[in-house]
């Protein structure tokens, strides 16, 4: 950045673009996993083969060979044994009792040889079936880690920061709560953009916080025009009246009067201002000013006293002194003509000579407009009822006027809590007539504003409420929704010990006999024999057994219970950061809530979106109906900090998004 160039001129360059927004939503980029991340292929092992029968026609085979091989065995002996006497019979058994031991070897090895085969094919489909899930399980691998490389490629380049705004067809929006540095940053981000598009701003700041400082030093970095008034130092030059009817003036005085009395408590009182008002200011000639008015009040009061130049002309004293010897009969009359003047004399004393040239309009607003009052260098009893007298003066304007489609305006109106319902319901209502977007920046969420809040087509902002009961029933209107919260946690325990003894004897007692005869007989003689075995076994055996059995148990459970409760808890609200805001409106039919911040600079952060975030239903949270168990991320991550850079080649210097902001910051 140059030296001479201004510290928030890149700022007004990008707060200062067409697209409304009033501040941005932290979208967290989350993980998007493989669908089939938690689901590899599954190595299902191939059924073994069916070898069952051939093993058992095998083992039949096998416990028959002995009995098989005798014949065989016995002839290919026999044949061995011809051998010796006659060569020529020998030669004839003796291939017929191999063949016949190699058919029945045969036979056995072969079905040996068949369960074999069996299984070496099967093992070769295996392998090859193993192969393939090898293979499978490299692609699934691939196309994991591939997709897990996008994805973190998209957490780090897509937007974090989104512009939040009310739906364009809100006609007002309503504010509550807040500090001065988070007004600041919310008219400086919304105005910014307001005045980016064509339109103007007309702001009324009763606060006497000075919020539109920043909006105004980012629209002269932004070439925009910027008019600034200081009430009621500057209400001479404001021509406040000019151009207004005398029975309008001498109601909107009326109201104004009213209001400071409580609004309404005493409607008699307020008709008898009216009148009173009506009398001097339809005997006066143009333009009327709160000095005249004042000396008109002196005049039907029957005070002649005159400290310094006479404002009247003495056509209009003698209009005005014609009606005194009427309204100065009743003492009750008088007092309250004495009120008014007095009321009236709290401006006068600040007002100087009108000029003779017509004051700026009211509408259409161009650039921006800030008139500001202050009790400053004055009474907070003149400061209060000069706020009450601008109010109705700009509503008076509202109701003059007619829809304009052409010029987008917006009028801000800044600490107009104690106007009174009455007044703020017919300034939303005339602002909407006129076509002009009405904000309202409360204070307190309190009986004069409760009444505002949600009414009519309109949006609302909660700022922090540091008040305990301001945020419940901010949390109230946020809304409630189910979810499923642990009601109890149980865990059991346990432990067992088991001990025993067992013992046990027996014995046995066996007899046995054989008997075996036997003889032969050949050439040299004959033989025989005889044998008998007598065989007695006994057995004795003794037991003893102990035993020992210890177990440890431990159960934990859990119940999960389905509550109705705030989405945003007041303590929530009471803890939010000085530009963090709720929004609540009505998107695609339905409500919404969403939390954002106004800190303009955040602008300056990197992966800042241009556009808004689709609008999407909500999302239903597990084991809930649709639409349901939705809430705030008020815990979520924070706004990350900026790197400060100190490249003086052009770049941008670091912007603290956690700082209040102000021109200097940013």
């Amino acid at each position: 950045m140059s030296g001479s160039e201004h510290p928030g001129s890149e700022l007004a360059r990008r707060l200062f673009v067409p697209a409304e927004r009033w501040g941005w939503e932290y979208v967290d980029p989350g993980v998007n996993p493989h669908p089939q991340r938690d689901h590899p292929p599954v190595w299902n092992e191939p059924p073994p083969p069916d070898t069952k029968k051939h093993e058992d026609d095998l083992a039949q085979r096998m416990r028959h060979l002995p009995r098989n091989l005798i014949s065989p065995v016995i002839l290919l002996i026999f044949s061995m044994k011809y051998e010796i006497f006659d060569e020529n019979k020998a030669l004839f058994w003796f291939p017929i009792a191999l063949f016949l031991v190699i058919i029945i070897l045969y036979r056995v090895v072969g079905l040996k040889r068949k369960i074999d085969q069996t299984k070496v094919v099967w093992q070769r489909n295996r392998d090859a079936e193993w192969e393939r899930y090898q293979a499978a399980i490299d692609g699934w691998r691939a196309a994991v880690e591939s997709h897990e490389a996008a994805d973190r490629v998209r957490r780090e380049t897509v937007p974090l920061f989104h512009p939040l705004a009310p739906r364009p067809t809100a006609g007002r929006v309503d504010v509550f709560g807040g500090t001065r540095d988070g007004w600041a940053s919310l008219l400086a981000t919304v105005g910014s953009s307001a005045l980016a598009s064509g339109g103007g701003i007309l702001l009324l700041d009763f606060s006497e916080r000075g919020v539109g400082g920043g909006l105004a030093q980012l629209a002269v970095d932004a070439g925009c025009p910027v008019t600034v008034d200081d009430l009621p130092a500057d209400i001479g030059g404001l021509g406040l009246l000019h151009g207004v009817d005398p029975d309008d003036v001498a109601e909107l005085l009326a109201d104004a009067v009213d209001v400071g009395r409580g609004g309404g408590a005493d409607p008699t009182l307020r008709v008898l201002d009216a009148e009173i008002l009506a009398v001097v200011a339809t005997r006066l000639d143009p333009p009327l000013t709160f000095s005249r008015l004042a000396a008109g009040l002196r005049v039907l009061e029957g005070n002649e006293q005159n400290d310094g130049s006479d404002p009247l002309s003495p056509a209009e004293r003698n209009a005005v002194a014609d009606r005194a010897g009427t309204w100065g009969e009743s003492e009750g009359t008088r007092q309250e003509i004495r009120y008014l003047r007095a009321s009236l004399e709290r401006l006068a004393g600040r007002e100087e000579t009108a000029t003779t040239a017509a004051p700026q309009p009211w509408w259409p607003v161009h650039g921006l407009r800030i008139i500001a009052t202050s009790s400053h260098d004055t009474s907070t009893a003149r400061k209060e009822f000069v706020d009450r007298v601008l109010f109705h003066i700009v509503l008076h304007q509202l109701r003059r006027r007619r829809g304009d489609a052409s010029h987008d305006d917006i009028l801000v109106v800044a600490g107009g809590d104690r106007m009174g319902p009455p007044a703020l319901e017919g300034m939303a209502r005339y602002a909407a007539n006129a076509g002009i977007r009405l904000v309202n920046l409360f204070e307190h969420l309190g009986e004069g504003t409760e009444r505002l809040i949600g009414a009519g087509d309109s949006a609302t902002l909660v700022m922090r409420l540091g008040n305990a009961k301001e945020a419940e029933t901010a949390a109230e209107f946020v809304g409630r929704g189910h979810k499923f919260v642990f009601s109890q946690i149980t865990r059991q325990v346990g432990s067992s010990l088991t001990t025993g003894t067992s013992s046990s004897a027996g014995g046995s007692v066996s007899l046995s006999e054989t008997e075996s005869r036997g003889g032969s007989r050949g050439k040299g003689g004959k033989s025989s024999g005889w044998s008998r075995s007598v065989t007695v076994s006994q057995s004795a055996f003794w037991e003893n057994t102990e035993s020992l059995s210890a177990t440890d148990s431990q159960q934990d459970g859990a119940v999960l219970q389905r509550v109705y409760e705030f989405s945003v808890e007041p303590t929530q609200i009471q803890q939010l950061p000085p530009t963090a805001f709720v929004l609540i409106d009505s998107s695609l039919g339905d409500r919404r809530a969403a939390l954002g911040d106004c800190n303009p600079g955040i602008v300056l952060l990197p992966r800042v979106a241009s556009t808004a975030r689709p609008a999407v239903p909500p999302v239903a949270r597990p084991g809930l109906p649709a639409g349901q168990g939705t809430s705030l991320p008020i815990d979520g991550p924070d706004v990350p900090p900026v790197s400060p850079t100190a490249d003086p080649g052009g770049q941008l210097e670091a912007t603290d998004p956690f700082r209040p902001w102000s021109p200097g910051n940013g």
